[in-house]
């Protein structure tokens, strides 16, 4: 797909339009997955999804050292 056909998408009124992509987050080891929409960010050098994943996913999270996300500086 081409950037520029990503369309901008309001899931509500109130909200801003933003380049919402449907995806697809696959465990391989538990052969589940979930769908979901992941907002693009080009610039982006990680990505993380909420917790509320993990169960549909088969993770535990207690079994993992956590990792904290830093915002980047301006």
């Amino acid at each position: 797909m081409i950037a520029a056909e990503i369309p901008f998408t309001k899931f509500n009124d109130n909200d801003i339009a933003r380049p919402w992509l449907p995806v697809t987050i696959h465990n391989p080891h538990t052969k589940l997955s979930v769908k979901v929409y992941g907002l693009i960010d080009t610039g982006a050098d990680e990505c993380a999804i909420p917790a509320e994943y993990a169960p549909l996913l088969g993770h535990n999270l207690q079994a993992v050292i956590a990792k904290r996300l830093v915002p980047a500086m301006a």
